[in-house]
């Protein structure tokens, strides 16, 4: 009877390891759950500066002056 816990014991540490060192390997390429779409992490305002500053020299006034 001992013999035959002290396999299941060795074996039970065996798993272990082998879990151990899959999570190990594993764990920091694995992300977990996929985030949900979040459209304000990619909202635009619309033109920068830089772009009305280059498509405003060749607007004619508004004026028509």
């Amino acid at each position: 009877m001992s013999q035959t816990s002290f396999t299941a014991s060795v074996l039970v540490s065996l798993l272990r390891k082998v879990v151990g060192a899959v999570v190990t390997f594993l764990g920091p390429s694995w992300d977990g759950p996929r985030r949900a779409y979040q459209p304000h992490h990619h909202y635009m305002r619309g033109p920068g500066p830089k772009w009305r500053e280059k498509h405003s020299r060749n607007r004619a006034p508004a004026d028509g002056a």
